[in-house]
């Protein structure tokens, strides 16, 4: 359907009937044989030697075709929004036999209109008319002259220019493009249609596949290194723990050069990059954005403001920055003196002892009104020499309950069977208590699992000192990260916690804290530092939100679709994960739970709150007492 343009394209380079009707004939067949296969687009923009008339009817043939085009044909400047909306649906056809064929050419270069997605169809009538000297008889010479504009041209590997070349009913087609700026033009024979044999294609296989020689082309990339030491270190997967992202990508991006058949300089930088004041961008991003390099050699993070800066490439490294701490004893948290019963146990509990003690006030004192009044009183009177009151009983029922002992000695049957039934509930509520405290003071807590979790928990933060983390922590506008940084990690007035990794470590194994740093560098440290009862309860919070470091390219790269294929290729083969399980250390295995507690002042917290309450509460009812008396 779209072809159809080529058939008035081609009646208007014939000028007798019996000729366009042949030529009509033939270019209907390559339509239904050939389109299809090679451009299926739904907008087209002609540029085509024709007059007003012929225009008129090319458009009714589009138009009843439901195709959207414009047709020019005189020179015109392409508008910007014809080849920048929707480049994926276009097609641009261009009649080299036109005089302002060169002219078009030219403009689509300046204005890098053969990057992909964008298509071209050029046609070319090899044969030439010319009169001799003596203007009698004709000759056919051939005039390839044009061709050679194409030495110049900015047609790369992603582009997509097929040119078609007719000898009579014979149809040649031809793909162009060049390696790269240092190379020449090559030419693809891409096959020929014939009205006997259609479409002969001499392979299906997409660009990408067809061109990934690039014939020794020197590219460029940049490293990131935050240690000028690393540049020794790059394949040797010594020191580890330093640079691991470069030293992870840099034999990535060998492999796929190596895969391009080209050549590969580095430049070093200590920065990813990132937006100055001025809205220019530094570092290896700024380096893209100049399109002073071709590829990225450090993956980077994903984020929002990279968008249309750089092209990602979807080759991760698995690894990221997060919080990591030992989750911390239960008893450094809450207050386990009340954890060893659920709520409804101590309520129970408390109805027990008031029940208990209404029970055994009455039984109190109905014994020692009765016995007064018996033989027995003396003996009696031996045991519990003094009238029972109502702090008497309390102090029965706390001594009981607490396993302290009480002064009270029941006589009759009634007090001594409450007695046994409140001893009896203590001595049992006694041992689940204290089996479950000696459970609770080994236990870890599984509270903190969010950043507002670690913000309001005990644990001291910290965050490894690299250019990226200072960058995410201050670019966050939410309460709760901004909160973290300016209360935990750069308090006002207070040492800030920007520290070293090897730091944050000592201080995760040593002290209640939590340290923000790439992840596989501090398993590492951990691994190599740690002891095996010292890995256990490691727990991990994504504060930066961010996905994993991706490789980046210059936005519309030329090598864009040679270089995803590269990378899903070494995934394939298993490359990509060779370096990444030398260079990264996964969370260390907790093999063995078996350790001392130590119990402090943190564990016992609680109790000696409760112990400080409770003495100063004596003192006060002591100087009430000492009141009272004097008065």
């Amino acid at each position: 359907m779209i072809l159809t343009v080529l058939c008035i394209l081609a009646l208007s380079l014939s000028n007798d009937v019996t000729a366009s009707f042949r030529v009509e004939d033939v270019i209907v067949r390559f339509i239904v044989n050939a389109t299809p296969v090679l451009f299926p687009p739904s907008r087209v923009s002609l540029q085509l030697c024709i007059n007003y008339d012929d225009t008129i009817k090319l458009s009714r043939i589009l138009s009843s075709n439901y195709l959207t085009h414009t047709i020019h044909n005189v020179y015109e400047e392409f508008e910007p929004k014809i080849y920048n909306d929707l480049e994926h649906r276009n097609l641009y056809v261009l009649d080299l036999d036109c005089d302002y064929a060169t002219d078009i050419l030219r403009q689509a270069h300046s204005k890098r209109m053969f990057v992909a997605p964008t298509k071209w169809l050029l046609f070319q009538d090899r044969k030439i008319t010319i009169d001799n000297d003596d203007n009698a008889n004709l000759t056919f010479v051939y005039d390839d002259s044009i061709l050679e504009i194409f030495e110049d041209l900015a047609i790369y590997p992603d582009s997509d220019v097929i040119l078609m070349r007719r000898f009579d009913d014979f149809f040649e087609l031809l793909s162009v493009y060049r390696p790269s700026p240092q190379r020449g033009v090559i030419w693809e024979n891409r096959g020929n249609w014939t009205i006997k044999n259609g479409l002969q294609m001499r392979t299906l296989d997409v660009a990408s596949a067809r061109r990934k020689n690039l014939q020794q082309t020197a590219l460029k990339s940049c490293i990131v290194m935050t240690d000028p030491n690393t540049i020794n270190h790059l394949t040797d997967f010594k020191d580890k723990t330093i640079d691991p992202v470069t030293k992870a990508n840099y034999p990535w991006i060998l492999h796929i050069v190596n895969r391009m058949n080209a050549t590969i300089s580095f430049e070093v930088t200590n920065s990813w990059g990132y937006r100055t004041e001025n809205g220019s961008w530094n570092g290896m991003i700024g380096m893209l954005e100049r399109r002073e390099i071709d590829i990225g050699g450090t993956g980077t993070f994903f984020v929002s403001e990279r968008i249309g800066v750089v092209q990602y490439i979807q080759l991760y490294t698995h690894t990221c920055s997060r919080f990591v701490f030992r989750r911390p004893l239960l008893s450094t948290v809450s207050n386990i003196f009340i954890l060893p019963f659920q709520q409804n146990v101590w309520i129970a509990i408390a109805v027990f002892l008031i029940l208990v003690f209404c029970l055994l006030h009455l039984s109190i004192k109905w014994e020692y009104y009765r016995d007064r009044l018996t033989e027995s009183a003396t003996y009696w009177n031996q045991l519990n020499p003094n009238k029972p009151t109502v702090s008497d009983n309390i102090l029965i029922l706390l001594g009981a309950f607490a396993q302290q002992g009480y002064s009270y000695e029941p006589y009759r049957v009634s007090s001594r069977i409450v007695t046994l039934m409140l001893l009896l509930a203590s001595l049992s509520l006694y041992a689940a208590y204290t089996a479950n405290i000696v459970g609770l003071l080994q236990s870890t807590t599984d509270s903190i699992q969010t950043v507002s979790d670690l913000l309001n928990s005990p644990l001291k933060l910290g965050a490894q000192d690299v250019v990226y983390n200072r960058y995410y922590f201050k670019s966050f506008q939410d309460p709760i990260r901004k909160a973290v940084l300016e209360q935990r990690i750069e308090p006002k007035g207070h040492k800030s916690n920007w520290m070293s990794i090897e730091e944050g470590v000592r201080r995760v194994k040593n002290e209640l804290f939590a340290f923000q740093g790439e992840i596989g560098t501090v398993y590492q440290l951990m691994q190599d530092t740690y002891l095996e009862e010292e890995k256990c309860g490691l727990t991990e919070i994504d504060f930066l939100k961010i996905l994993y470091p991706l490789l980046v390219i210059q936005v519309r790269s030329p090598y864009s679709e040679i270089i995803k294929t590269g990378a899903l290729k070494l995934r394939e083969y298993g490359l990509k994960y060779r370096e990444e399980y030398r260079l990264y250390t996964r969370k260390p295995v907790c093999s063995s739970h078996t350790s001392f507690i130590t119990i402090g002042f943190t564990e016992c917290y609680f109790a000696l709150v409760t112990m400080g309450y409770g003495i100063l509460f004596a003192i006060i009812v002591f100087a009430f007492e000492l009141l009272w008396h004097k008065r």
